[in-house]
């Protein structure tokens, strides 16, 4: 660190620095550099966090204004060593690297890109000791990503010392020494003998049953031995290829795992990122060759489970470049107040809209907490759009259902749909449209806590409709809609 201080009126060998007392009460000498145009420069590396005095003196007097005062929140020794001197940590959602490069001025940028949405620490350190702020809280939000999944069995087979003609009505399941039971796959070899499959979780004696009409089988149950050796573990998988380095877009990404050392257990391999991705995955003995094929450019997060832990290296993460698809998002947000609760003989209204709809083909009934259903008022409110009204004679949940030609409303037509937020209370309500146009969306609240949502596109194709409260997904977000062709004109 640097101070400066105007010395016209005297000679730099007039002045004494000498005394530069630290918060530990100890004193330091600074470096001294004239400047030559009636200034001096301090220069001082400080070894203690906290506020420092320092004393200038003239002729033994306290020049005015001495000491001065500065206060020392990081220690940096050297700023061209800042990256070895400077610790930074990312700690939350999942596993984060972290990616620090020194500028050479002094300054030093930090990259690092979670793979999942959620609260995150980033935590900087000095010489040991968390600079002023640290550790700082991030919250970041999965808006705008996408999932794809796929899973992949890799199971042990056993040969069982009995035979039967018929396996579609034999079961089987495995007990394992802790006590476990569970299902397994029962099937019949060339031989004629039958066989099961199973994925090993513990070491030791098991028990197979396979029953026949719910009577076990001769032999039943059966007594195998598993090993070690062929418990699935995630920490023996290797894996190969460049495609969990850099990806390139519509392209088939390709990286191999090498599971013969590891036991047996499924593979579970997920991308997320700015765009699904086709996912391949194909099992050579052991030899798993994977392989993913997104559309849009970015950085994606790819998980590898074997045996349901993560792989070494897993979640990697992932630069895409190459041209995008041209998807187009549009995205709106609303607060959303506290709806009113309704109270026991108060009569209870639910708005909703139905485009095309005609008001002598609907129905409503409610049924109350205790399963007694009744008929519901609805009333029809001009352009397609109907209330439904009753009154509740006691406390609880009521389930509300409306039929149209005798079929229930579906929950999302086409573009245009119907969201209830009752009983979410208030928060934040977002809705997102993406394809190959932009979308024009409107969103109107047509009673407390219920809303009618419309959006136009003017491309066929297929679009995603992202539905969130306070960023969170609603379930089944996103839906996925195809808009059909009409003559090159909007989607109403």
């Amino acid at each position: 660190m640097a101070l400066h201080c105007n010395t016209e009126e005297v000679t730099v060998d007039e002045l004494d620095f000498g005394n530069l007392k630290m918060p530990s009460g100890k004193y330091d000498k600074p470096v001294v550099v004239d400047n030559h145009d009636g200034t001096v420069t301090f220069q001082y590396e400080p070894k203690e966090l906290g506020t420092h005095e320092l004393h200038i003196r003239y002729n033994t007097e306290p020049i005015q204004g001495s000491p001065y005062k500065f206060h020392v929140d990081s220690i940096v020794s050297n700023k061209n060593n800042a990256i070895g001197k400077i610790d930074v940590s990312v700690d939350g959602a999942a596993k984060t690297e972290v990616s620090c490069h020194d500028n050479k001025d002094g300054t030093m940028s930090v990259t690092y890109v979670p793979p999942s949405p959620g609260e995150y620490k980033v935590s900087i350190k000095a010489g040991n000791q968390h600079i002023k702020g640290s550790p700082f809280i991030t919250k970041v939000t999965a808006e705008g990503r996408k999932r794809s999944q796929i899973t992949i069995g890799h199971s042990s087979e056993v040969t069982l010392d009995v035979h039967e003609k018929e396996v579609k009505c034999l079961n089987a399941s495995i007990v394992a020494p802790s006590g476990l039971e569970e299902p397994c796959f029962v099937k019949k070899r060339q031989d004629g003998s039958l066989g099961i499959s199973f994925t090993p979780r513990e070491e030791g004696e098991h028990l197979v049953n396979v029953k026949k009409m719910g009577n076990h089988m001769p032999g039943s149950p059966f007594k195998i031995n598993v090993l070690a050796k062929d418990i699935g573990n995630a920490s023996k998988v290797k894996v190969t290829g460049e495609g969990l380095k850099e990806g390139k877009t519509h392209t088939e990404n390709q990286f191999v795992l090498h599971t013969s050392d590891a036991g047996f257990g499924g593979i579970n391999f997920s991308i997320e990122g700015r765009s699904t991705a086709e996912l391949k995955c194909e099992d050579k003995d052991g030899v798993i060759i994977c392989s993913y094929k997104p559309t849009e450019p970015g950085y994606y997060v790819i998980n590898l489970k074997f045996a349901d832990h993560h792989i070494p290296g897993s979640p990697f993460t992932v630069k895409v470049i190459g041209a995008g698809s041209n998807i187009i998002r549009e995205t709106i947000k609303k607060k959303i107040d506290q709806a009113p609760i309704a109270d026991i003989g108060q009569e209870t209204s639910l708005i909703f809209r139905l485009p095309g709809s005609n008001a002598f083909d609907m129905a409503a009934k409610v049924t109350n907490p205790t399963g007694v259903t009744d008929d519901a008022v609805i009333v029809d409110r001009e352009d397609c759009l109907y209330g439904i009204y009753f009154t509740p004679k006691e406390p609880g949940i009521h389930t509300i259902s409306v039929r149209c030609k005798e079929i229930h409303i579906p929950g999302s037509p086409f573009n245009e749909f119907n969201i209830y937020t009752r009983e979410a209370g208030p928060g934040i309500l977002c809705i997102s449209v993406e394809g190959k146009s932009r979308a024009d969306i409107n969103m109107k609240e047509i009673s407390p806590g219920m809303f009618c949502v419309n959006y136009k596109v003017s491309e066929a194709g297929e679009y995603r409709v992202g539905i969130k409260f306070n960023d969170e997904p609603i379930p089944d977000s996103p839906f996925k809609v195809y808009i059909l062709p009409d003559g090159g004109g909007e989607k109403d």
